[in-house]
Parts: C-alpha cells; structure tokens; sequence
C-alpha cells in the first residue's frame, strides 16, 4: 500500500463533539472499529489512560504525560505545563476518525522564547487498522528551537521490549508502539532501555553512527516508562508569521488475537510500505567494458544476456550505470565523456534500451559523495561538517543546506522522468553534518535528522514522478523498519564482496555464500533481537561472475556455481542483481542460474517471509532459510563443514509459522536431487535435517506424513583399518562420479600416498582469518578461527578398488582425512522437468561423508 495513505488530516476544528465544560474524571476516546484509545480529564489536561480493541478486550492500563519537551537549556514542559484551550474536537471524515485538543500557556508559569504558545495533539483511527496515529503541533511566536521531542511518553506496568533508532516497543508481546520515522528514537522498561546502539545488530559491519550526546537519556526514567522521540531543532516559519514544529507520527496497534506483538507489526507494516516486488537487473561495477556508457556497449551486453535468458522466459527489469556516469564539475549531470550532449544523450540510451526490452537506472548519492565536491564547494554548495566517525570517509554535501537541496529536489525526479529511469541505487547515507548554518542546530542529532527529512522529500519526489520507480538505499542505512515507506531494498552493510577463509571450504563459490550468510548471521541470527526488516527485501549484491574472475577460483565446479546461486535466491532476495559477464559463461551456468531463478520467482511467496536459521557459518554450523506461507514452506539448508552436521530447525512463531501445534507436516528433497525426506515432523517441536559435508539441500514442506524414500538408504563402509601412518579400506563402486579425499591441516599438509603412489591434490585452498572488509568489519571477526590449510586428491578412478592411504604418522593430532563420495543409487528421474524447476544436478546420487582420521 502506498506510504501516503496515511499522511495526516489538517486539526481543523469542524465538528465539536463536547460542547460542555469537562470535568474531573471525564473519559473520551479516540476509536474506530479495531482500536480505541482512551484519555481522561485529570489536572486541567487530557490524558492517556489505557488503549485496548474496540470490543475492550487486551486492555493496556497507562499513565502517560502525553507530551515531552526538551529544550536546548534542559528545562522540560509536558501537557501539564499547559491549560487545555476549549473542548476536544472530534470529527469523523470518510472512514477516518480524528480528536485533536488544544493547549495554550498557564498564567501562572513562567516560559522562555523557545517554549511554545500552543499545543495542538492530534489522534486520528482509519477503518479497519488496528492502530490509533498521533501527531504533537508546536507552535511559536518567533524563531524557536527544541532539542528532543516525545510524541508519547507514559508508563505501562507491562512487560516491554524491543525498542531503538527507528524501531517499535513491544507491549506485552501483544502492542506495539513507534514512530513512523527511520531516525526516530523509542526507549521503554526504564524509559532509557535499549541505550544507544546496544541492540545485537547494532554497530555491526558497515553500520551508520550518530553522536546523541546522551540526549536520549532520561535521568528520572520509572519502572515501565515508555519514550517516543526525535530531534526537530528549529521551527519552521509558516502562515500569519507564525512558527511550527510538526512531529513525527506515533503509532499505537495490536494484531489478530492470535498473534505476539512482531507478527502484529509486520502486518501494520505492510499497509504502509513500498510492497515487496522483485526486480532483476544487472549493474556494470565490477566489468571494465561496461563501464564504457558511450555508444551501444551497454546495449550490446544487454543482447547477450536477451539471448541467454529468453528460452528461459526470464525478463531482465533494467541495465544499471554504476558510479561513474556524472559530471563531478556538476550537480549530478551526466559526464561529457560518455554523454557530450548532455540528458539528451542519457535520454537516447535509455530509450534505446526501453526499446530493446528493459529499462535503464543509476547509482546516484543523494548526499553528494563522488559528486565533485571540490567543485560544488567553489560554487556555493555547502560541504558536510562529519561526525568523527563519517569524517575519516569521503566528503560530501549538507542535504539540508537550501543550496543543495533544492537544487537535489529539482535534479533527481528530474533524472527520473527526463532518462526515463526505472532504478536508483542511493549509496554512501552519511546524513550526519555539524554545520551551523544548515537549517539546524549545530549537533550531530539535529543535522542527522534535518538531513534525513530533505532526503526522505527527495524519495518522495522522486516516486511522485514515477511512482513506480525501484529505491534502493545502501551504504550507511539501518535498518528501521520504517524505512521501507520509502525504500525498496536496503543494503546488508557487509563488504561489497569478499571470501570468508575463516573455516576450511575448498570451493571460493562456498567461500562467497560463507561470507554473505556470515554477516547475516550475525545480524539476524539471535530470534529474540534481530531487524524486523525481512531479509528479502536486502541487497547483498548479488551473483557475480566476470571476466576478471572475481569471486572465483579455476577448479570451481557448475556445482560450486550452482549451490552458490541457490543460497543467494534462498535468502528470499528481492533485488536481484546480477553482475555477470555473458562471455564467461557456459549454457550449464546459465541452467543454473536461469533454473534457480525461475524457481525463487515460482516460490516467491515462501522466499519473501525467510528467516535465518542456525549457526554462524563461518564456524562451521549448518544454517539455512525458512519461509512460511500458511501450512507450506522452503527450506534451503547448507553445511559448510566437511562432516555430516544436524541442524534443529524451530517450528513456531519465531519463524512466522503461524498455523496450530502438533500437526504433523513432512519434506521434500527438491535439491540436489527429487526424494521424499524420511522424517515426519511435529508443528511446535524442533525440526532435525541432517545434512552431509559440504552439502546444499532445498526441500518442500507441507502437512502430511514422511513418505518413504524412493533411494533408501546408503550401505554403510565398514572394515576400514586405521593405523599411526596409514588407512586400508575398500573404496565403493558406486563412488565413481566423486570419490574426494579431503585433508584439513591447521600446520602445513601432508604428503600422502595410495597404494605406494603419491597423491598430487586436485584442488587446493587455505584460510584467511577474518578478513572482512576493513570498512565492515565492525562486530564480524570470529574468536574461535585459526589458520587452517586444504587439499583435495580425487580417487573417482579407484572406486570399487582396495586402498591404503599412507602417510608420516608424525603429522599432527589435529590434521583431518574425510572421504566425501557421490553414491549411485537406484531411482528413476526425468530429464525433462519445467524451467522453474530447481536443477536436480545429481538426481541418482546421494553423499556421504565419512572421518577417516
């Protein structure tokens, strides 16, 4: 739904609904068919007492100030300071329903220039939602500042969690409470828990940092005090020389009765957000050659990529310019290099491509960074004034600055309507400035927020022009869920790409998955305190694969490429970016990556609800993904260690399976090959999926009992003799198709011998401890890695034979031997399946993983 429906009704007073003098003691109520909201009379104001549904069932008793000002001297004022100005005024328009009441200064206190000559407080309830919006109206006589804010601020004998920059408090895991804004500020149990930047996720990778100076703190926070906050700075000049500050929305809401306080949130979110839709488009940031916008580059390597998806009935959404397109001697015009004639010749490659059967976007950075600032600092354009922590980055402009913004308010819808642009990528959201003469304060907390309105315009505008124009937001974003009014996707904040050597993989394809799940892990890993953001709706940069080689070794297998694509589409990701080269790749990869891609489109109904499950990758821990969809669900599981692991699934709410306990459901292997899964599964309990080493699996689950297996199960190796210096054992016959024996060593690797003949390895890999990008690395290093080194010696030629694998029996203790096999096994497949199938790329083989050592 769009993320205006709720804009705010003037607090015109229209229909008086109370046109006697309350008194003592009184209740009104602010309700519509869902919620209600009830305040009471008490000391001359209007008060907040409880919220309950409409019918007064989940009744949430409060004592509440209303209001919470903080001014720039400390000195405070709430609804008490102030005398109520007539009687509240209710008014009912279309299906909304609004109270608002008014508030004018006591005579007998005394108040500063910044406090304000009147309150205005208005609440209003749509038909149908189950959340009651208020909005606090400051006005003022002259030119007025306020540090911070409260929108709500009451206390609630309840238990309280949640909380943070631009997240919701949940209530007795049935309410929720919040600003409808990314920068608000939401505090609750003590009115100061959580502190700034404690959440789990927090301050990890390429996180965004604001220097509040602690002016979130409450020093007389009570037991179950709940804040709502920001930080407006100035009032705004408006009519009849009057001065205004607008606060940001609050929220108050409650779910189905069946439902905890998240699952209620995130159906209130989704009638306000940018609705999740997918978008597939390529970006030319890591290919040389297009990166060369002039002339038909671009166009041509759209073809390859039209004639290598079209038998697969996959349409690409757009071809993006990356960082490199603008005139740094410019407010974002494109650069003569490539487009002499200005956004005429922008124009004409964009229609072009329209033509050709896609669209065309750009990277832009709506704060200026890569956009010449030494240019626009000669030419009147403010220059940021950075935090510590942004200022050891790039420079960049003061968004809120009138310079800048306005001329960044004409220029971006402009871009978007005159190129006919289907894509932004927003990058580098620094949105911090110190400068005194920006339209704010000089602090970090009022620059952040003042930058953070004129970019949010600038969104705004920009889709008023296109409406349907895809908003990716990346570096330094956080990951409020508020933010998806008026973004598509949000970036991970992990490095633009990298391999994760911690644990020993010998694929750089595993390597990749590794690291992207490692930092998603560790964000979304711990159920009880994790975004609320859904991690379908990441950018995580995507499938890469270019001519440089990025990304890969030479000894990586279709395999390796296609278990590396699975984990990317299993995250649910939305954004899916492809950065491929079409010369480098084979019709097998293209299988792959078409067949995968057909198949998240296929299931995106499941992929858009997944959760991270189990451990942290990097350690060696299975994990996967889950997404519920009523009584069905996809599952994608990975082991990135070498031995058969067991990864415990929860079967409950904390992965948004919302239907009864104890039903019984079971699974389907839909990859690496099409089997029944011979385990029956109980809603409310743990599930337990064994997978084997190294092993990527996807199944299907749904109501039912396990059915048997059409491959049963593997024989088992027995007679193996172990000695100090050597192994005997008879290798299978059915182990031709991949036969590896894989040593991990954490010194150096040892020489081995089969039957007297050395073994000379196949593939090889060693470890690279920790080695995040410099710039996320910020909560990532493991504590537990060490250097490790890998060898890979391929016996698929010796498969039905009796071996003895020798070695100096003076290795080390810890240095590992495992037999990794692909077993043949009796089962009839198809070679003919739909393209949005999954690719069953060994449907007559199983793996086994076996420790010899």
């Amino acid at each position: 739904m769009n993320a205006l429906k709720y804009t705010f009704l003037s607090c015109v007073q229209t229909v008086l609904v109370f046109s006697f003098r309350p008194a003592y003691g009184q209740d009104i109520a602010i309700k519509n068919d869902k919620v209600s909201r009830t305040l009471r009379y008490l000391d001359s104001v209007w008060l907040t007492v409880s919220v309950s549904r409409a019918d007064g069932s989940d009744r949430l008793e409060m004592q509440s100030e209303e209001f919470h000002i903080l001014g720039m001297d400390d000195h405070t004022l709430t609804a008490k300071d102030f005398r109520v100005e007539g009687t509240p005024v209710a008014e009912h328009r279309g299906d909304t329903n609004m109270l608002t009441i008014r508030y004018g200064r006591r005579h007998d206190r005394h108040y500063t220039n910044d406090d304000p000559a009147t309150v205005e407080v208005c609440y209003t309830a749509l038909k149908g939602d189950e959340v009651i919006r208020k909005k606090v109206i400051l006005q003022f006589d002259a030119l007025a500042v306020v540090d911070r804010l409260e929108v709500e601020r009451f206390v609630a004998r309840a238990k309280e969690s949640g909380g943070g920059r631009g997240e919701p408090v949940f209530i007795n895991d049935k309410w929720f409470t919040g600003l409808e804004y990314p920068a608000g500020y939401s505090r609750h149990t003590d009115g100061n828990t959580p502190k700034a930047y404690s959440r789990h996720y927090e301050m990890v990778g390429n996180y965004s940092f604001i220097d509040l100076e602690e002016r979130d703190i409450e020093p007389q926070g009570v037991a179950g005090m709940v804040r709502l906050m920001h930080f407006p700075g100035y009032a705004k000049e408006g009519a009849q020389d009057k001065y205004y500050i607008e606060s940001k929305i609050s929220v108050m809401g409650i779910g189905k009765p069946s439902d905890n306080a998240e699952s209620g949130f995130m159906d209130y979110l989704a009638t306000i957000w940018k609705a999740p839709r997918s978008f597939l488009h390529y970006n030319n940031w890591f290919e040389p050659r297009a990166k060369d916008l002039k002339g038909d580059a671009l166009i041509d390597i759209f073809r390859a990529f039209r004639s290598a998806v079209a038998p697969y009935g996959i349409k690409m959404d757009a071809m993006v310019a990356d960082n490199g397109w603008q005139d740094h001697e410019s407010i974002w015009q494109p650069t003569p290099k490539y487009f002499p004639n200005g956004i005429a010749d922008m124009k004409l490659l964009s229609e072009k491509l329209k033509q050709e059967g896609t669209g065309f976007g750009l990277w832009l950075s709506i704060g200026g960074t890569n956009a010449g600032v030494p240019w626009g600092e000669k030419h009147g354009y403010l220059p940021a004034k950075p935090n510590s922590y942004f200022a050891r980055y790039f420079r960049y402009y003061s968004l809120s600055h009138p310079k800048y913004k306005e001329e960044m308010l004409r220029q971006v819808p402009s871009l978007a309507k005159e190129a006919g642009l289907v894509y932004f990528k927003h990058d580098f959201n620094q949105l911090s400035d110190l400068n005194d003469n920006a339209g704010h304060p000089p602090t970090d907390r009022h620059g952040h927020e003042t930058n953070l309105d004129a970019m949010l315009e600038i969104l705004m505008a920009t889709r008023k022009v296109n409406p349907a124009i895809y908003q990716n937001i990346t570096n330094w974003v956080w990951f409020s869920p508020w933010w998806l009014m008026y973004a598509d996707a949000l970036w991970m904040l992990a490095g633009d790409d990298g391999l994760n050597g911690n644990w020993p993989e010998i694929s750089s394809r595993a390597m990749a998955t590794t690291d992207r799940d490692t930092y998603i892990w560790r964000m979304w890993g711990d159920t009880a305190d994790r975004p609320l953001v859904p991690i379908s709706r990441l950018m995580t940069h995507g499938i890469i694969r270019t001519s440089t080689g990025r990304m890969e070794s030479k000894d990586d297998t279709v395999q390796d490429w296609l278990e590396y694509v699975l984990m990317h589409y299993a995250r649910g990701t939305l954004l899916k970016e492809w950065y491929i080269s079409p010369e480098v790749m084979s019709p097998e990869h293209w299988k792959a990556l078409c067949t995968v891609h057909n198949w998240a489109a296929a299931n995106e109904k499941y992929l858009d609800h997944t959760v991270f499950v189990g451990g942290r990758p990097d350690e060696g821990n299975p994990y996967g993904y889950i997404g519920w969809n009523g009584n069905k669900a996809i599952l994608v599981v990975r082991n990135p260690g070498v031995a058969t692991s067991t990864l415990r699934i929860p079967f409950d709410q904390s992965v948004k399976y919302h239907v009864q306990k104890t039903k019984r459901y079971h699974a389907k292997v839909i990859f690496p090959y099409r089997d029944e899964y011979p385990k029956t599964f109980i809603s409310g309990q743990p599930m337990v999926i064994e997978i084997p080493g190294y092993a990527t699996m996807a199944f299907e689950i749904s109501e039912g009992k396990a059915g048997k297996p059409a491959a049963g199960n593997l024989p088992e190796i027995k007679d193996i003799v172990k000695t100090d210096s050597s192994i005997t054992m008879s290798l299978p016959a059915d182990a031709g198709a991949r036969c590896d024996l894989q040593v991990i060593a954490y010194d150096a690797l040892p020489g081995l011998a089969v039957n007297g003949q050395p073994l000379i390895p196949s593939r090889t890999s060693r470890s690279a401890i920790n080695a995040f990008a410099g710039y996320a690395i910020s909560g990532m290093p493991s504590k537990t890695a060490r250097s490790w080194k890998m060898a890979v010696y391929d016996l698929s030629a010796m498969a039905g034979k009796n071996i003895t694998i020798s070695f100096d029996p003076a290795i080390p203790a810890d240095t590992e031997i495992h037999l990794l096999m692909e077993r043949k096994v009796i089962q009839k497949y198809s070679l003919t399946v739909p393209l949005n199938t999954l690719w069953a790329i060994t449907p007559d083989r199983r793996r086994q993983t076996i420790q010899l050592r």
